[in-house]
Parts: C-alpha cells; structure tokens; sequence
C-alpha cells in the first residue's frame, strides 16, 4: 500500500505543526508542536490524536520552538515509545522549551498539559542525527536534514523509502529563515540531483506578502532606540526566546559598538531567553562566515557590556525599578504569557514607552490586538489602556517572506506530477502562495484541512 500522509497541525493556522507519515507497517511523526492562541488552541492541545501514539515508530523535529516541539511529552503520555531525533541544537532548544511549559504549566490554574516527570521520559529518548547533510536510517525510512537557517539547529527534512523498487521522497520544510540573517547561515539553496522529492509540504507563514528589507528596518529600529534615550521611556520587544531574541540582541550589539546608539541597558528578561543564548554561544557549528570572523576577532556577536540577566522572579521584579531608557526584551513573542505581560501592564499606559513587535503576531493573540491597534487591553485582571507607541517591524522576521519562499522552492530538485502541500499558514497565506507556485512553477498545490490524510500514490 503506497504511503499515506495525515496533517496533524499547522493547517489552517501557523501553530501546531505535526504531520504523521506511515508507510509498510511504520511511521514517522514530523513536527508535534503546541497550537497557541486562546481557548480554541487550548482544546486543539487537548484533543484526540488522528492516528495511534503507541504505533508511531519515531518522532522528527525540524527545530526546537514551541509550536514545533511542545506536544512531544504529551504524545509520549498516550502511548509513545520510539525515539525523538533532530539535529543536537534542535534537541538542546527543544528539551528548554518542554522543561519551560511544565514549570509554567505547574503554576497555572488550569490544568497542565503534561509535567516534569513527562518531559524527563522524552529526554531519555532523544537521539542526534548525523547532521545536515548525512542519512539516518529509521525503519523502512531514511531521514536527512537541510540547513533551514530559521534558528540555530532548523531543519528541513527529507524523508525517503523505497516502494516497488523505486525511491520515493518527501520534504517536509519546517520554518524557512530569511537569507542575510545575522549568526546563523541561509537557508539550503543548492541541492544535488540525488535529494529528488516526489513531494514538498511547505510553511506559508508569509506567503501573501512580503518584508521591506533589513536596512530599513534597523534603520527604524534604531529611530525607535534613539527615541527612547531622549524621553527617557521604556522600549518592550515581546520576542521568542529562541531565535529571535539572539537576533535582536546581535542587532543591538552591532548599533551600540557602531556608536549609532547611546549604551542603553539591554534586559532580556526569563531564564528560557538566557538558557537559549548560552545554547547559540555554545554551538557554533551553526554560525556563518560572518559572525566565526567576529568571534576571529575576539568580539562575541552576543555579548555586550550594557546586558542585563534576570533569570528569576525576583530579578524579573527588579526590571521594574529601572529608571530611564531600557530595552526590555521577554516572552512570549505574541504576548500570549510570559514575563512581557507584566512590562505591558505596568507601561502601556505610559505615551512614552515603545512596543516593539518583531515577529509574527497570530491570529486572536494579544500581540495581534496590538499590532492591529486596539485602545485598550486587559491585563492582570484589569482594563490598562493603551497609549504607547506601536511599532511593527517585520523585516526582523525569522520567517522567509513570499519573495524567499518562492525563491527557496524554485532551488527544489522536484520531480514530475508530484504534489506540493501548503501548510503553516493562515488561510489567506496559504491560498495567495499555493496560487502563486501554480502560476510561476506549474506546480501541483495542494491546501490541507487539519487532520486530512492524502495517500501518496
């Protein structure tokens, strides 16, 4: 029986990516991430699995963020056994987001989705792949990973087997990064004739627009900085703890030994955005020629003399007192939870404070609501009205914009009459750049529903 594809996450929305792969008596899970966004992602998270855990010979991970990753301790409780397998970065971010949501899931009302004794069973399985470039056998399949250049450790995955003699392949993309961003190298544009895929599934995170390029926006960045230093005010930038964090502070880093800015304290406030970059300061294996030149020199891309730690609550308190300009950077990167929710209340009423939304806000998120300018929020327990400016800069996205991902999936070594499922998307996404791989490459697209199953015949 040919191969049969189910789409477990991530379509019609950009979160919970998981797709189940079985072939002859086997399967691969790729991907097992949490949905974000309300009480609608919160019965996603709780709902029954479309295939059985127990059957599931292996899981996959792209890279190691939230919405790729945060289910992995809950497919275990129900039932799976095999082994978790991604590149060691992956597995390094992976197990610090997984051990984060059970510490914040113990001191939540609700009940927790899984806890510590959930996440230290998936460690125990963890198995490194080879690494970009190299096979990994995994029972009737062979696994191999691509530069995805999204976060330190991104993969794409290329999942093989052989049917009725012939190799047959899937690409499963993960999170494709934006050529040109800082530390970590470019996504996998030259690919060998022998990486041949029958089918692509595809992120489409931003495949209905496209970004102003990088100068621009830290050029704006910069203005938003210089502001702040005149009048004294806050500058909050909710930020993924993994990625984009290290980002912006590489960014910060280059403007303040440029002499383009003032030395403003830079916070990054949570232990996840403190753990994550010890993790980028240790595997630089994944760096590009740019930043193992700046280390060449002595100079650390993410090291600066302004930084400021604070790793535990009372630390988190201390941000606070602060008098003057700060750059307060925290999670969650959608103001969904996370330590930004407090800098929030206490400064959003505050004209003279900054908010910084540097990545993707999703739909029904706070940061979405504040990105589309609402006048009023509710936080800790009260309506805090909103004053502060706005600033939305998307060309710090760690997400490929339209132009990039099509540019990525012209570079593909796609084979005739396959199929190329757009996934990871909202659904305006999604339909704007399945239409545009129909009309620039004539390709055959294909728009999955969540728990669609496709035999890939």
């Amino acid at each position: 029986m040919p191969a049969q594809l189910t789409f477990a996450g991530a379509a019609g929305g950009v979160t919970g990516s998981c797709y189940h792969l079985a072939f002859d008596g086997a399967s691969l899970v790729i991907d097992c991430g949490t949905f974000q966004g309300g009480r609608i992602a919160d019965e996603l998270n709780q709902r029954p699995w479309p295939f059985d855990p127990a059957a599931v010979t292996a899981l996959v991970l792209t890279h190691g963020h939230l919405d790729h990753c945060g289910r992995v301790p809950l497919l275990s409780d129900h039932g799976f056994t095999g082994p978790v397998w991604g590149h060691a970065a992956t597995l390094d971010i992976a197990m610090l987001i997984m051990e984060d949501t059970a510490k914040l899931a113990a001191h939540s009302d609700g009940p927790p989705m899984y806890d510590r004794d959930s996440v230290a069973r998936v460690r125990e399985r963890l198995k490194r792949h080879p690494g970009y470039g190299k096979k990994q056998a995994i029972g009737p399949f062979t696994v191999e990973l691509f530069d995805a250049g999204h976060i330190l450790g991104s993969s794409h995955v290329r999942v093989s087997w052989t049917e009725k003699g012939s190799e047959r392949a899937i690409l499963f993309s993960g999170d494709i990064g934006v050529v040109g961003s800082p530390i970590i190298r470019d996504p996998t544009s030259s690919w060998s004739p022998e990486n041949a895929v029958d089918w692509v599934v595809t992120e489409s995170t931003h495949g209905d627009r496209n970004h102003p390029d990088r100068a621009a926006a830290r050029e704006t960045f910069r203005d938003v900085i210089q502001h702040a230093m005149l009048d004294g005010g806050k500058v909050l930038v909710p930020a993924f703890a993994i990625g984009r964090t290290q980002e912006i502070l590489f960014e910060l880093d280059q403007m303040i030994t440029a002499g383009e800015v003032g030395r403003i304290p830079v916070v990054v406030d949570g232990p996840l955005g403190l753990s994550a970059t010890q993790l980028y300061r240790r595997h630089k294996g994944c760096y590009d020629e740019d930043a193992l030149e700046q280390l060449d020199r002595g100079d650390h891309p993410l090291d600066m003399d302004t930084f400021v730690g604070a790793r535990d609550g009372r630390a988190s308190s201390r941000v606070s007192d602060l008098r003057g300009a700060a750059v307060i950077i925290a999670g969650s990167g959608m103001c969904n939870g996370g330590r930004i929710r407090r800098h929030l209340a206490e400064n959003l009423d505050d004209p003279k404070t900054d908010v910084l939304l540097v990545g993707y806000q999703g739909a029904r998120t706070l940061g979405r609501a504040l990105e589309d300018g609402v006048r009023e929020v509710w936080l800790d327990g009260r309506q805090v009205p909103v004053r502060a400016r706005i600033t939305r800069i998307s060309g710090f996205s760690a997400h490929a914009d339209q132009e990039g991902l099509a540019s990525w999936y012209g570079s593909l070594p796609t084979k005739q009459g396959g199929t190329t499922f757009v996934t990871h998307g909202d659904d305006e996404a999604r339909d704007v750049y399945s239409r545009l791989l129909r009309d620039r490459f004539g390709a055959r697209t294909a728009v999955p529903m969540l728990d669609d199953t496709v035999t890939l015949g």
